[in-house]
């Protein structure tokens, strides 16, 4: 359960014990439950712990932190910024200029990653990133988790939603007219 939101960052208590988990621009509330995927980032000087909401992004963050000049917190502003199958799209089509366009991020890195990278996609397939993917509809789950669905019958109305609904409230309103049917 999320004890505090602290910008990018969440607190969550398990067994007694509070963590401060790196999330980025995810919105949480107080008191929301969550299931968290996590990675701990330890360095000479610093400990931190980042969380994901789903284990493909945790995949890729582990991935892409094996690139000479990717640390945790690179790592962490790409995924925040891009969808993952964007990335292995970018990768796979090595697109420099895709990776580019993040901050922190310049044309060597981006060479890097796409070099580092481009032979491990391939089992990155397994991961189940496609495009328009339930769980990248994180604004339309995380509007129908707070109205009480299960994350289960969401994703599974979610297949089903027409291709054409680009506005979160329509898409929002098809899947509550379609859920439990």
């Amino acid at each position: 359960m999320v004890d505090r939101v602290w910008g990018n960052y969440i607190e969550v208590e398990v067994g007694g014990v509070g963590y401060l988990v790196w999330v980025g621009r995810r919105n949480y509330t107080e008191g929301q439950e969550v299931k968290i995927f996590t990675y701990m980032a330890v360095s000479e000087n610093d400990m931190a712990l980042y969380g994901f909401e789903n284990f493909e992004d945790l995949d890729l963050f582990k991935m892409l932190i094996t690139v000479s000049g990717v640390g945790p917190k690179s790592a962490a502003q790409i995924l925040e910024q891009c969808k993952g199958v964007e990335i292995i799209k970018a990768i796979g089509d090595a697109d420099t200029s895709f990776f580019e366009k993040i901050k922190g991020v310049g044309k060597k890195t981006a060479q890097r990653i796409i070099v580092d990278l481009k032979s491990k996609i391939g089992g990155l397939g397994e991961l189940n990133l496609r495009d328009e993917s339930p769980l990248l509809e994180d604004d339309v789950v995380l509007s129908l988790r707070q109205l009480g669905f299960e994350r289960k019958e969401i994703e599974n109305v979610i297949n089903k939603m027409p291709i054409e609904l680009e506005i979160l409230e329509d898409k929002v309103s098809w899947c509550l007219q379609n859920l439990g049917r």
